[in-house]
């Protein structure tokens, strides 16, 4: 059996084997332990079929929402169709994309169409018949039609007056349907800030999400987290669950790795089985500070503090591993959920009337809430790579901090200061300025400059 991936997910054209003699002809048009060793585990549980006299009848497009969303299999036994889905999923790279196949008697192609496609055939001949499994029974309450000649969609027919039904030539148009498909996303670290904004994100696109903290499992355990991914199988991974104590990390070196390097290695296993992208949010860390020109995404790493080396082996696994990842370096994070160095100004002056700040560590401060909308913008394309994820400007921690205090009115010394004058075990680069050339190449937006991203967060917190 040869099977053809497509650029649809899930969406596959399948040849089987033909053996035939002066007699005619044999093939196996379905084996479920065949189909299931090419992915396709489905039980399905109907067939149907479908008889068109007439050249030029479009039948479609059809599907049913969910819970009773159906996958199909479908083949045309006599004649040839011209066989058409369009990709209705939310958040998936294709969708409101379309594909077109010859299916006929004569080629015994099949084509395998997952759950969140519309799907309809145009018939090239009389009298064709098409049969096709399903796996899931009619619903009369879930049965939906879309509009052959819906603009926003686009398809190309190659017929001008095709043959319809009552039903299909009243359908309504994408815009005013109820379709409620969506692709999958399993986000981990959801209690932290970084992943509480991905799935409030998430959740405002209608793209149906799976919170994982570690309640669910814990990523250092291999059995664990490859458990839950492939159960749950989703479209999606967006890994944002790491060990984030960078000093601590000089001396837990074996529990940083574990999580950083490790569970990121199992989260990209599993995503490699079951064929989902991958985000790994990594950081400004994984270079050495040196200079004063922004790093470029290409640039090679080289850390100077045991995270930021965890951080970039964690990189290297997920770049050997999973063929569609999302890289994303960011620095200075600071969002709603969690702890962050504004909350922590914020809370230093409530009992403090002067505070030191190192002056000559610059980068750019960047807000969660941004930086998650740049992500769930990114896990809807397949512009794969690595990224700088960052709001726009630079500035120095004493800056940074000076405007938290102006912004919230809050009258309080600040002395600036060098890092030698500042004691930590772990060394910090000096230079977080990172490019974002990939961002400008792939035709995805900036994210806003910092003080304003500030100002927001000032708003939301206080």
């Amino acid at each position: 059996m040869k099977v053809t991936k497509t650029k649809f997910k899930g969406l596959l054209i399948i040849e089987t084997d033909v053996f035939g003699d002066y007699r005619g002809w044999f093939t196996e048009t379905y084996t479920k332990n065949k189909f299931a060793d090419n992915g396709i585990d489905v039980e399905f549980i109907q067939d149907n079929q479908s008889y068109s006299a007439q050249k030029g009848t479009l039948r479609g497009i059809h599907f049913q929402i969910n819970p009773k969303a159906q996958a199909k299999l479908v083949r045309c036994t006599r004649g040839a169709i011209i066989d058409t889905v369009v990709d209705l999923r939310k958040g998936s790279d294709t969708y409101k994309k379309w594909f077109s196949i010859e299916l006929s008697a004569e080629n015994k192609k099949q084509l395998f169409i997952p759950k969140g496609f519309g799907h309809a055939f145009l018939t090239l001949t009389d009298d064709a018949e098409v049969q096709y499994k399903v796996d899931e029974y009619y619903s009369d309450e879930h049965d939906r039609s879309i509009r052959f000649d819906d603009p926003e969609l686009g398809i190309e027919w190659g017929i001008e007056n095709p043959i319809l039904s009552q039903k299909d030539l009243n359908a309504p148009f994408l815009k005013d349907s109820d379709v409620n498909f969506s692709i999958k996303v399993l986000a981990t670290g959801v209690n932290g800030q970084l992943g509480y904004d991905v799935v409030k994100r998430l959740n405002e696109l209608g793209i149906e999400t799976i919170d994982v903290s570690r309640t669910e499992f814990d990523i250092s355990d291999k059995d664990q987290t490859q458990e839950y991914i492939l159960n749950c199988k989703p479209d999606v991974v967006i890994h944002c669950a790491a060990y984030t104590a960078v000093d601590k990390a000089e001396d837990e070196r074996e529990k940083c790795y574990s999580v950083n390097v490790e569970g990121t290695r199992y989260i990209a296993e599993a995503c490699k089985k079951i064929d989902a992208k991958m985000v790994y949010i990594s950081s400004d860390y994984v270079f050495d500070g040196q200079g004063s020109e922004p790093h470029h995404e290409s640039k090679k790493t080289n850390p100077i503090n045991y995270y930021g080396y965890s951080k970039a082996q964690g990189e290297q696994v997920v770049r050997d591993i999973v063929e569609k990842h999302f890289i994303i370096r960011t620095s200075w994070l600071f969002g709603k959920n969690g702890s962050n160095f504004v909350k922590t100004m914020l809370k230093s002056a409530q009992v403090k009337n002067e505070i030191n700040v190192v002056n000559d560590q610059i980068g750019a401060p960047t807000y969660s809430r941004d930086l998650a909308i740049l992500i769930c913008d990114m896990i809807q394309t397949a512009k794969y790579g690595t990224y700088h994820g960052v709001n726009e400007g630079y500035c120095s921690w004493y800056e940074f901090a000076f405007l938290i205090f102006k912004k919230a009115g809050i009258d309080i010394k600040v002395n600036p200061i060098s890092s030698s004058e500042y004691p930590a075990k772990a060394k910090r680069p000096l230079n977080s300025r990172l490019s974002k050339e990939n961002l400008d190449k792939n035709g995805f937006m900036r994210l806003p400059n910092w003080e304003d991203a500030l100002d927001r967060y000032l708003k939301e917190i206080l």
